[in-house]
């Protein structure tokens, strides 16, 4: 799971504690990173539906948010966005999950299987022309 994924997960769970609905906390990263990490906009499309006030709404999001220790900042931007800030502590176990996680950086396959892979390239020596690219045009083909 991604770091956005759980964090839409865990903000999408503040949204039903609040009698929203959960697909609204989808979070991404923050469009100002000078106010904080990720945001959620949800409030303001929940606000439209429910015919609120989208900072009411989001306060009572950012409230459920607030007790969870991940979060070193919970605030509310403009008209109801959402900021989200993790802690540091947080943020130095999710490297170490990356760090201790093998499968990182790769994939294994069940039948290892050879490939080959020829660099194209043109005599240096001679002047280009149109012919040289034949060779490229054909190794690129699946």
């Amino acid at each position: 799971m991604t770091i956005l994924e759980e964090l839409s997960w865990r903000v999408g769970d503040a949204f039903a504690e609040a009698g929203l609905e959960p697909h609204l906390g989808r979070v991404k990263p923050a469009d100002r990173p000078d106010l904080a990490q990720f945001q959620c906009n949800g409030a303001l499309a929940a606000a439209k539906a429910a015919k609120q006030n989208p900072r009411a709404l989001a306060e009572k999001v950012c409230e459920t948010l607030r007790r969870e220790a991940a979060f070193k900042d919970v605030s509310i931007a403009g008209p109801g966005f959402i900021n989200l800030t993790l802690t540091d502590d947080d943020l130095a176990r999710r490297l170490g999950d990356i760090i201790e996680d093998d499968s990182l950086g790769g994939w294994q396959t069940p039948v290892p299987t050879k490939i080959l892979l020829d660099y194209g390239g043109r005599n240096v020596a001679k002047p280009p022309h149109v012919g040289h690219l034949r060779a490229r045009i054909i190794r690129e083909t699946p």
